[in-house]
């Protein structure tokens, strides 16, 4: 047993480890091995094994770059889906309108009834409901 216990001890003593890159490409492999489609399975392996190489492999320099690259993917995701949250939030409570003489967009609350809305760009001034 405690031969075991030192190849384990030597073949990972300088290894990367376990990341958040590594886990997510773990995830998405499991699910893409609970859909029984051949190609999926395939794919779901290939995950599987790049986290496991990603974990034992000795470049750790590397794997950081790999790691940081993910996590400014992952922050520009979770931008656009905060601005998506954020027009979705504004919209309930806003109506945009296009000034007709400058196209400049114009937000007003909603509810309002008729209002007469001035372009602050142009000085334009038209009436519309809200």
């Amino acid at each position: 047993m405690n031969r075991y216990s030192n190849f384990f001890k030597n073949t990972f003593k300088n290894s990367y480890g376990l990341d958040n890159l590594s886990k997510y490409l773990l995830l998405v492999g499991v699910l893409f091995l609970l859909n029984r489609n051949i190609i999926t399975l395939v794919v779901g392996i290939i995950l599987i094994g790049y986290a496991a190489w990603r974990v034992i492999s000795k470049n750790k320099y590397k794997r950081n770059q790999e790691l940081q690259s993910f996590n400014r993917v992952l922050i520009i995701i979770g931008q656009k889906f905060y601005r998506i949250k954020y027009k979705f939030n504004e919209f309930r409570k806003y109506k945009v309108f296009k000034c007709p003489e400058c196209s400049q967009k114009l937000r007003v609350p909603r509810k309002k009834g008729k209002v007469t809305i001035n372009c602050k760009k142009c000085g334009k001034q038209f009436k519309a409901k809200t």
